[in-house]
């Protein structure tokens, strides 16, 4: 069975599915978005990094899609998409020996963005992903659920996807965001018969229910130094041959969410194969390190634990005749450092910008792609160089509490840039800030763009390489590291990244992040200043708009109850949500109260009145 033609199909809805399909509709693309499954579906990659709610933000603002905007900031993802979520204001890392208790100082912490822009979030991904591909729809694509498609034909002028049960589906350029089991990669042949990446590692997860905040576990409790709270963190627990997450969902005040995500990630030089089920080898991991099994003590599973082989899959090639792969389909390193998803927005913006003109075009041309092939490819390997060390330096504190700053290095100045940005862009709704963020230059992972950043953490790799094969002590390695790294000239020196005993470099509050823009102003080498300042005035006018916006909200809910205490009526009916009409159209279109009898006597019934029309609504 033969249907119409499309400009632009995309497999797959998850995040960067969706919110493609978004986009381009929005711009008048003819989309089409397929999804075997059924939404809601259980998924992992639920923890944002600064870089990419940033990042996520100016997609929204770019392409006017402001839906986007809020899956990467934490209070508007809670009013405006779900209370499901958790909040994510710092990354931590505690480090633990084997059989001994932790010892407070050996924690790492980086604090995320605080409002307007930040706080980051965990994101519920059975919540976030139905979300934007349900506003894929009301921006004007065809989604269609639980269509698995069997065959895939790559013809001269079109591609054809051919589902189970016969119908055949038509378009001029294909996106493949099926992400691990792409049909794209198996069919076309894609993939590496060996993955190219350095990290070699395999993973166990779940979802729990129980978890105590990490705060409990020290003693006193919420005794830690560190500035921002352990359990309103993505924590890590650090151990010679893996790490494991925990991303609770239940962390603010306003919780709804009892759940939190769970996994481990194991070096497979150090775990090869699988010792029992998942969760017998999870649990008898834990049960050497005292104070981790602390944390899970009271924690009970509440869906399957999932094992897996080698975690890593790769392809030299994301391009073909009128198809293109988003990064998670191509290729997969290890969920360190939550950059997955900072992988995946870097690449929604340069296709987005890229495919709008090659639809208005009609030229789908491999070499009009090439430049985001190359950008995500270097991205991955920049995160493989990064991520494989960090295994190597687990074995000791010495080495990881010296390279985890480097992570840290790239993932500040990563979320600087694009900041800046947005920033100006928002000060004076110039188009030509936001135009600047596909710019090669600005556009990388973790600093694999940045000159400086790479150059440095190349030479801290060569420190942890001669630790690891036995040329010099772990403690060798990490004062080589933190020597370097105090004598940046272009991170701030307060900043402590050359001291051993700062576990925590900065914080990102206003005070502290006026402080931060003025050095890279007044301090910095002349090629940072412009990358990484921004008019101080505008940031603090949005903290100000943020701030009104929550008040108003408050105020809204406390005068609605106690409305509702006092009367039993009300003309909610003639208002649209906020949240409903962000992108333009309202979701019930409800003439003026005094237009209400003269529409409705002198229309007949027509598709304008029972779909989606400009009538105009109060949004309130």
């Amino acid at each position: 069975m033969q249907t119409d033609r499309y400009d632009v199909a995309i497999l797959g809805s998850g995040i960067g599915g969706s919110m493609l399909a978004c986009i381009l509709a929005k711009h008048g693309v003819k989309t089409l978005l397929l999804e075997g499954a059924v939404h809601p579906r259980f998924t992992i990659g639920e923890s944002l990094i600064p870089e990419t709610g940033i990042r996520l933000r100016i997609i929204g603002e770019k392409y006017g899609v402001p839906e986007i905007g809020w899956i990467g900031s934490f209070h508007a993802l809670r009013d405006n998409v779900s209370s499901n979520c958790g909040v994510k204001r710092s990354f931590t890392y505690m480090y633990h020996s084997a059989g001994k208790e932790h010892q407070v100082e050996q924690i790492n912490q980086l604090p995320t963005l605080t409002p307007p822009i930040g706080p980051d979030s965990h994101l519920f991904r059975q919540d976030t992903d139905a979300f934007l591909a349900a506003m894929s729809i009301k921006y004007g694509a065809t989604f269609k659920q639980g269509m698995r498609i069997e065959h895939i034909d790559f013809k001269q002028d079109e591609v054809a996807l051919h589902a189970v049960g016969g119908e055949t589906l038509r378009a001029k350029f294909l996106i493949d965001a099926a992400g691990m089991r792409s049909l794209v990669s198996d069919q076309l042949g894609l993939r590496d018969e060996v993955p190219r990446f350095t990290t070699d590692t395999r993973v166990l997860y779940t979802h729990m229910m129980g978890m105590k905040s990490a705060d409990m576990l020290m003693k006193p409790p919420g005794k830690h130094k560190m500035p921002s709270p352990l359990g309103q963190s993505t924590l890590h627990h650090i151990f010679d041959g893996g790490w494991i997450w925990v991303i609770p969902f239940n962390n603010h005040r306003e919780a709804t969410n009892p759940l939190t995500s769970v996994g481990m990630l194991l070096d497979r030089r150090k775990h090869p194969v699988p010792q029992g089920t998942p969760e017998q080898e999870f649990r008898r991991i834990i049960s050497g390190l005292p104070t981790v099994a602390r944390h899970f003590e009271d924690a009970t599973t509440v869906r399957p634990w999932i094992g897996s082989g080698r975690l890593q899959y790769s392809s030299p090639h994301h391009l073909a005749h009128r198809m293109l792969q988003l990064p998670h389909a191509a290729a997969f390193l290890d969920p360190l450092y939550s950059s997955g998803m900072s992988v995946l927005t870097v690449a929604v913006d340069m296709i987005a910008e890229t495919l709008l003109k090659a639809v208005a075009d009609d030229d789908y041309a491999v070499e009009r792609f090439q430049h985001i092939e190359d950008v995500v490819n270097t991205g991955f390997d920049h995160y493989d160089m990064i991520v494989s060390r960090s295994f190597d330096s687990f074995a000791s504190y010495d080495t990881w509490n010296a390279w985890n700053r480097h992570w840290a290095l790239g993932n500040m100045l990563g979320a600087f840039g694009p900041l800046a940005l947005l920033i100006r862009y928002l000060g004076s709704h110039d188009p030509s800030h936001l135009a600047k963020t596909t710019d090669l230059s600005r556009i990388g992972v973790l600093g694999s763009h940045l000159p400086e950043v790479v150059a440095t953490m190349r030479a801290a790799k060569q420190d942890v390489d001669d630790a690891t094969a036995g040329r010099i002590t772990h403690a060798e390695a990490g004062r080589r590291m933190f020597e370097r790294l105090g004598k940046l000239d272009f991170v701030p020196p307060y900043m402590g990244f050359g001291d051993p005993a700062q576990g925590a470099t900065a914080t990102f509050t206003l005070p502290a992040g006026a402080r931060h823009v003025n050095w890279y102003r007044f301090r910095a080498p002349k090629e940072w200043k412009e990358r990484n300042t921004f008019p101080l005035t505008v940031y603090a006018r949005e903290v100000a708009k943020f701030g009104f916006e929550e008040f108003g909200s408050n105020w809204r809910r406390f005068a609605t109850a106690m409305r509702d205490v006092v009367f039993a009526g009300n003309s909610d009916w003639r208002y649209s949500p906020r949240a409903l009409g962000a992108h333009g159209k309202k979701w019930m279109p409800i003439p003026p109260a005094d237009q209400l009898e003269l529409d409705l006597a002198g229309l007949e019934p027509s598709a304008d009145v029972a779909g989606d029309v400009a009538t105009p609504s109060r949004v309130g």
